[in-house]
């Protein structure tokens, strides 16, 4: 590591949400680390001044805030292109950091520096232990299952931010790009520590959330398979998983009323694409299935 070379740098892609980042920064500044070891880089593409003005208090030299034009997800991108950090980890614009997670997460970048995995900080989601050594990708998409789409736990090298532009970005999931898309072969550690707790999701969404997540997730394990870097058996793992978090969404957010915004279209044919019309009425079925049990635990709980 070169002298004076910043440890972390904590990326935080935002849409201008001001109530969600504001709490995130000041969990982040009150943990009493040195300031020299991290950064914190925030990107926001929410083209208002609202976040510009109020994180003017956070007046630290190690706080870099920048306005971008990218748009939806890939503004994750533009955040890992401005840090400076030895490892650039994602932070969702939602994610408290609880108290001692930074040292945590930079104790586990100088244990890897020299080997430099790739680390994925996973909050309990992924099947294993504390820390999750995989000696491929497919060992890594096995223990993290469906998990992989969530992107506030990738990080990156700064040494593998190279390039970027040039190589193809999903839109919905651009984070896979640091996952899969940076180095043919390599190890992975996921690191299955608790380290932040979510803000009030209210207003979340805005995209369509089955094509997301039954159709453009799929495509992405789909062509993993195809190119041999995951097993057969690994995909077919995943799907089902999958699957089952559908079914969950499909009852919390087409039949139950919703906090958040996701488009609820077309659900059908998102599900046919890779499963057929078979599993969009099994679905259903289990919808409505469950509708009676979750009404009387609610009014139990009145």
């Amino acid at each position: 590591m070169e002298n004076n070379q910043l440890v972390l740098s904590l990326c935080i892609p935002t849409n201008g949400m001001v109530e969600w980042v504001i709490p995130v920064l000041d969990s982040i500044y009150s943990q009493g680390v040195d300031n020299t070891l991290f950064e914190v880089v925030v990107t926001d593409n929410g083209g208002k001044p609202d976040l510009a003005e109020a994180v003017k208090i956070f007046n630290y030299e190690n706080f870099h805030y920048y306005q971008t034009t990218s748009l939806g997800f890939t503004n994750q991108i533009d955040a890992f292109e401005k840090c400076s950090g030895l490892f650039c980890k994602m932070l969702n614009h939602r994610s408290r950091m609880l108290p001692g997670s930074i040292k945590k997460i930079i104790d586990l970048v100088e244990k890897y520096k020299d080997e430099k995995p790739i680390l994925y900080c996973a909050e309990g989601y992924a099947k294993g232990g504390d820390i999750i050594e995989c000696d491929n990708i497919d060992d890594f998409v096995r223990s993290l299952s469906y998990w992989i789409s969530w992107s506030a736990g990738t990080g990156v090298w700064k040494t593998d931010l190279v390039n970027l532009r040039e190589k193809e970005i999903n839109s919905m999931f651009p984070h896979t790009l640091f996952l899969f898309g940076l180095r043919e072969e390599t190890k992975f550690v996921i690191w299955n520590g608790v380290y932040e707790k979510m803000s009030n999701d209210v207003g979340k969404g805005g995209y369509d959330l089955f094509k997301t997540f039954g159709v453009s997730l799929l495509d992405i394990l789909n062509n993993l398979r195809i190119l041999e870097r995951i097993s057969l058996e690994t995909y077919i793992s995943t799907k089902k998983d999958l699957y089952r978090f559908l079914c969950k969404l499909y009852f919390k957010e087409a039949l139950l009323p919703s906090k958040h915004t996701f488009i609820i279209q077309d659900v059908a044919t998102s599900i046919d694409v890779y499963w057929g019309r078979f599993y969009y009425y099994k679905m259903l079925l289990l919808a409505i299935l469950r509708f009676p049990y979750m009404a009387i635990r609610r009014l139990l709980k009145l």
